[in-house]
């Protein structure tokens, strides 16, 4: 059963038997779809719509593969926290290389930044690359008003670690929606899930929010080496005065890249997760 909505109201409906078969797969949250409406307000779901896009992510355990996730998502809003769970560039990092390998534009989210000194400094690094930041706290209500502007017209997906706040930061926007949260573990430190699928919801002012369940690890099964350069745009642009067309940026020699980093011009976490992130992209593709 699948819930849709249509005109502003929410229905409840089923898939035709020849859609079970149908080569677009299956219906995915933020598909376009068209409905047939029968007696007693049942519905059919007849026919998926083009996708304009996308979101896909390696299957979770140690299964081999990519789950198709969202489609029709306008942004990704890549959420982690100041602290409480700690703050981690290279899990931030791997989200953002989901999206951008989906073609899916990126803001990254700090959230809880009332339980850190200093959390500009946690994300200057994504400023200085290009990408837009948001500071925020649910707690103090900093920075609220602009991450509900920002989510205004558009269907936008929320993804980040476990615990870092999601849940709480879409009821701080529309207390409506009443999402169940939990605090992080006193043992663990780290989030519990509180969200166990990915969910639509309507926002009062206008747009559309994806929640979708927190991840402790994000792998890049089915990234080709394109969408993890896309994800470290600094990387890209140092590259073109590499000695080599096909630079790595690992260890080649007369590599910009390197040089850049040594220079201060380019971070060296975000160089390290880049170098990370392209060899498990690449090996993934070699048991593909």
């Amino acid at each position: 059963m699948y819930r849709l909505i249509a005109d502003g109201e929410i229905y409840d409906a089923s898939l035709r038997g020849r859609m079970k078969k149908s080569s677009v797969g299956r219906v995915l949250v933020g598909d376009r779809v068209m409905v047939m409406f029968h007696d007693g307000a049942a519905a059919t779901i007849e026919e998926i719509q083009p996708r304009s896009s996308v979101l896909r992510r390696r299957q979770p355990g140690k299964t081999r593969g990519v789950r198709e996730v969202a489609a029709n998502i306008d942004q990704v809003m890549v959420v982690g926290a100041a602290a409480d769970p700690e703050w981690n560039q290279q899990l931030i990092n791997r989200f953002i290389v989901v999206a951008e390998a989906s073609d899916i534009p990126v803001t990254v989210v700090l959230n809880k930044v009332d339980l850190h000194a200093d959390p500009d400094k946690l994300v200057d690094v994504f400023r200085k690359v290009g990408y837009a930041v948001l500071l925020t706290s649910v707690e103090n209500r900093i920075g609220i008003d602009e991450l509900k502007e920002s989510l205004v017209g558009k269907v936008s997906l929320i993804s980040g670690p476990t615990g870092v706040g999601k849940s709480s930061l879409l009821n701080a926007i529309q207390p409506g929606l009443k999402l169940r949260t939990a605090p992080v573990s006193e043992r663990s430190r780290m989030g519990k899930h509180t969200t166990v699928a990915a969910e639509m919801h309507v926002l009062a002012g206008g747009g559309f929010v994806v929640d979708t369940p927190g991840l402790r690890d994000i792998g890049v099964w089915g990234v080709e080496r394109e969408g993890v350069v896309r994800a470290f745009p600094e990387v890209a642009r140092a590259s073109v005065g590499c000695r080599f067309d096909n630079c790595r940026h690992m260890e080649e020699p007369d590599c910009a890249v390197v040089m850049a980093c040594e220079n201060g011009e380019i971070d060296d976490e975000r160089l390290q997760s880049y170098r990370t992130l392209l060899g498990e992209a690449e090996a993934a593709s070699r048991h593909w």
